[in-house]
This record gives structure tokens, sequence and C-alpha cells, in this order.
């Protein structure tokens, strides 16, 4: 960290007008801090030039890349999410991409000027008459008293904020940071006054100075060449608080309506991310996982306690900064890859995937404290790209005709909902401890004590038909009531039982 940086405090939310010569580029990072600590430089030149400069473009090929949890290999995640979120056009010319930067960054110095030079804060200072006076006719002009306390509420609300951010990284500690993300946020709220500024906005500009400073820092690094020069304007970093405003501006546009209260034309107004968390609940979970939601109906477990803070934030305190990185990978692609860009759907199916993640440790549990505690404390994701991939499939559920035949359909989410191991929940077989469960018939116990085949292929096939098969039985048993008599549940076994004879007679077993 740079201990050298002195600045007023009067200034932190003061940027005022940038005086730099036209056409001069500036690649030293040194404005924001020393060393960019905490950073680790990526950039890679080849990447650059196949996805900005349209060389071989196929935006497909990032999917695997996506599901596997990999995009940071690409080192260039700072501009695939410009594409991703429309800020950059794919099929635009390398011209087209570098006028439309320039207009967003035009737009927000113009921004900049409007609410934070310091010549204003001084006019406004000069035009400020005494609240006292009554009469209006000796303060003909708009008094300015009230706007002056929203606008210093408004700063002291954000600076109590920027300085809790990321209080483990030393990025965050620089008041040259500080003073950008001030900025950003400010600017915003005072850009969107219904909203203004909320709590959660901060971290989702902090991921993007993370990812922005990530990416020009290894820009910077690279060896000097007239390829470096060609694209150095996208670099520029006397222009980091435009492109990082950009970003984050997308961002928000997709995502503003989880700040947002009902119309006050409604009777009983609320947080329109209430009645996303009803639909979440109500409906997704219901069809995706039927055990765990009347589990957790039954428990009144109070969903918002912790929900209101994983969508709004999308998952910036559930995981590590850098797993955060990976799941906003996914939600962008997913983003740009559907049609309606209101919201960012992939997030709603992400928290299910996580709600089935710790389903085993949520249904052992018949205490809603219990169960609170293990959400607001989310445990370590061994494999976050089961879980990506978990909610892709549970998006394509949820959008088809019918999503229960779905479900039995999509092998990968039958496995990771069977592998959350359904048959340890101590509702669903309550009725059938100790009861005495017929022996399985000769056939079935010889598809199971298989001989050794003579083809190794042969018995990875088989052993993929039994899982299949049972894994079926299980998603069966999942989606009746847990209510269901004793001879009902056995019924059910025999028709998984004899699924799996009927896949096993079929290869000739």
């Amino acid at each position: 960290m740079n201990n050298n940086i002195v600045e007023d405090d009067d200034d932190l939310l003061i940027s005022g007008a940038r005086n730099y010569k036209k056409g001069q580029i500036n690649l030293d990072l040194s404005n924001y801090s020393c060393n960019i600590p905490d950073i680790t430089p990526s950039f890679d030149l080849n990447n650059f030039k196949k996805l900005i400069l349209n060389e071989n473009l196929n935006i497909n090929d990032l999917q695997e890349l996506i599901l596997n949890c990999h995009l940071s290999s690409m080192k260039l995640r700072f501009s695939i999410w410009r594409l991703f979120l429309g800020i950059l056009k794919i099929n635009d010319s390398l011209e087209q991409k570098i006028n439309k930067l320039n207009q967003n960054r035009s737009d927000y110095q113009n921004l900049s000027k409007q609410y934070l030079q310091a010549e204003t804060k001084k006019e406004s200072k000069r035009n400020i008459r005494n609240p006292l006076l009554q009469n209006q006719q000796e303060q003909p002009k708009p008094n300015v008293w009230n706007n002056f306390f929203e606008i210093n509420h408004l700063k002291s609300e954000i600076k109590k904020d920027v300085d809790r951010t990321h209080q483990d990284k030393q990025l965050f500690q620089s008041l040259k940071i500080k003073n950008l993300l001030s900025n950003i946020l400010f600017i915003w709220s005072v850009k969107n006054p219904t909203i203004s500024y909320r709590q959660g906005m901060n971290e989702l500009a902090a991921n993007v100075i993370d990812v922005y400073f990530t990416e020009a820092q290894g820009f910077n690094h690279l060896e000097d060449s007239e390829d470096k020069k060609e694209i150095a304007i996208f670099y520029d970093t006397k222009f980091a608080e435009e492109d990082i405003f950009q970003l984050f501006e997308q961002i928000m546009n997709a995502h503003v309506d989880m700040f947002k209260h009902t119309p006050e034309s409604q009777k009983k107004q609320q947080l329109i991310i209430q009645s996303r968390i009803q639909k979440i609940y109500d409906q997704y979970l219901k069809i995706i996982d039927v055990t765990l939601f009347k589990h957790l109906k039954v428990q009144d477990v109070e969903l918002s306690v912790f929900l209101v803070r994983w969508i709004r934030c999308m998952f910036t305190r559930e995981f590590h900064v850098e797993d955060s990185l990976k799941v906003w990978d996914a939600i962008f692609y997913d983003y740009y890859l559907t049609e309606d860009k209101t919201w960012f759907i992939l997030v709603d199916c992400i928290v299910i995937a996580m709600f089935v993640y710790v389903r085993n440790q949520i249904l052992e549990k018949d205490d809603p404290n219990a169960c609170l505690k293990r959400f607001l404390k989310y445990p370590p994701v061994e494999s976050l790209a089961q879980l990506i991939q978990a909610a892709f499939s549970i998006k394509g559920v949820l959008q088809s005709a019918n999503p229960e035949q779905a479900l039995l359909q999509d092998q990968f989410l039958i496995t990771f909902l069977g592998s959350r191991d359904v048959s340890q929940s101590p509702k669903m077989f309550y009725n059938v401890k100790n009861q005495e469960i017929p022996e399985e018939n000769n056939k079935l116990l010889e598809a199971t004590n298989l001989k050794q085949p003579e083809i190794i292929e042969v018995q990875i096939n088989q052993a993929q038909i039994i899982l299949k098969a049972l894994n079926q039985g299980i998603m069966c048993i999942q989606r009746f009531n847990t209510d269901k008599s004793v001879n009902e549940v056995k019924q059910l076994l025999e028709i998984a039982k004899s699924e799996l004879i009927k896949c096993l007679d079929k290869q000739q077993i």
C-alpha cells in the first residue's frame, strides 16, 4: 500500500474536470497507487486481438471456459464483460469501438462537471441563504439549503460504506481508490435520484474496480510494440474512472430493480426484491426440490434475511473475491445470450443451486435459526464449476414447457441433486425406518454383481445405466409428498427397480 498518499478528506467526493493534453495517453497507474497492491497483472494481447479486434471471433468458444470457471485464463475479463454487457458490440469495427469508448468517457466527464466540480461546490456555498428566513419574497431564488444537507448526507453514507469495502485488501485502503469508488457511487446516485445510494452498490462497484486494474496493469506490463500502441487507448488510465463507471452503470441497468420499492400507488409498498424472493421460493424451489421447499416452509425460515444480500450483491460475500468474479462471468454470459435484457435471471438459478448444495445440512435442522445460520455463513464450495453448471441446467428446466419432465431428463441436474444424498433426508424416510424391505429379485442382484466384462467400456456403460436409473428413482421419490404411506413409497421403489431392469435388459446383461 502507498502510505505516502495524502489527500484532503473534503476532496474525497470532488474529482473536478480533468485537464489533459489532447491525444496524450497515460499508462501510469501510480495515479491510483504506487504498485497496485493485491493485484496480479493479467492481460493477453492475442486474445484481445481475437475478441476485440474481431480476428477469428467466436463467442461460443467462451462457453466451456464459463462452465468450468476458467474465463480468467483469457486474461481479458474486463474487456469480455464489456462485450457481454453490450458496452462494446462484437461486430463493430475497431474505429466504432473507439468512438463508443470516447463517447462514454465524454458523457461521464459531463456528469462529473455537473455534480462534482469543485467550482460547483463553491458556487453552491455562495448561493446558500439563511434557512430561517421566512419571507419568500426576500428569497426569489430557489433555496438550496435542503439540497445542501441531502448531498452531504449522501456523501456521508457513501463514505461510510467505502471505508468498509474490502478492508482486507490493500488496494481499497488507498485514498485514491476510495476517491474513485466514492465518485462513481455518488455520480450514479445523483443521476438516479429516485433510488439514490443503497448498501451493496459499493460491493458491485468494487468488483469492477478490481477487474479493471487487473487488466490495466497487465497491459501496462507488456513490452512496447506497435500492437500495444494501437490499442493503448483502451487502457488509458486517466479515464479509469470513466471506464469503470460505464461498466458499473451497465450492471445497474439490469440489476437496479433490486434496489427499488414498488410504486407508491400500491396499497402496501415493499421492496421489489421481496416479490422476486417469493417467486424463487414458492415457484422455482418447489419445482426443483420439493422436499427442501416443504422443510423450509414448515420451519418458517425467513429467506429475505439473507437472500436480499445474496441477490443485491450478486454473491460477493458468499464467495471469495476471485470465485465471485467467476460467478459474475456466468451471470454476464447468460445475460449476453438472453434476449430479455431487463434483469440477470441466472442469479435466481444460482440461488436455487446454492440451496440444493446445502440441502442435507438444512434438512437435518429442526430450528429456523439454525437454518438461517447455515445460509448466513455459507460453506466453501468444493466445485464451483458444478454449481454454475447446475444453475444453467436449472434455468433450462424452469424455462421449459414441462419443468417436471425436463427435470427428470437433465442427466447433469439429476446427478447434482442426487449427489446431495437425498436418502439422508430424515423427513422423507421417517415412516420406513425399521420396516422390512423385500429382497431384490435375482435378476437385479445379478445386475449389481456384474461379472468382469471383456471390454472395460462395456463396464463403464453398464455403470452409467445403473446410475441413471437409480438417480431417476431418487428424483421420483423426492418429488412425492413426504407424508405418503409406506406402501406408496415401496411401490415407487418397485417402479424404479423395474425401470432399472428394463435398462439392463436392453444392454443384454
